[in-house]
């Protein structure tokens, strides 16, 4: 007896063989679209946690006295910083000296000027 073809000239065994990989395809397709929505997942829920934490970090450092508040700048400190920056403008504005040269005889020993 001869083994079952159907209308397209298939056997049965082929067709077998077709459906499994079909299967396997389409596992395939769904365990990809489950990582792909597992990754979205992880993602918001990292979005979720770090606004979360930063809330908590937050309002724990407005309960420690002290941390949580600026205190106003010391005058003597905006002094100082003004002094700083003034002698930085006037290293600016100073003029460069250009370097003097001394000439060499050819032993490569320097000349004594005349």
């Amino acid at each position: 007896m001869g083994s079952f073809k159907n209308r397209r000239g298939v056997d049965g065994d082929m067709m077998e063989s077709l459906y499994i990989i079909g299967v396997i395809i389409l596992g395939f397709g769904v365990l990809a679209k489950l990582l792909l929505d597992l990754g979205h997942q992880i993602d918001e829920g990292l979005i979720e946690l770090d606004e979360k934490l930063a809330l908590a970090i937050r309002s724990v450092v407005e309960k420690i006295p002290g941390l949580g508040e600026s205190e106003p700048i010391n005058p003597i400190q905006m002094a100082f910083a003004q002094l700083i920056g003034n002698i930085a403008q006037q290293q600016q504005k100073q003029v460069i000296i250009p370097p003097k040269i001394i000439e060499r005889d050819e032993k490569g020993l320097f000349v004594k000027e005349q």
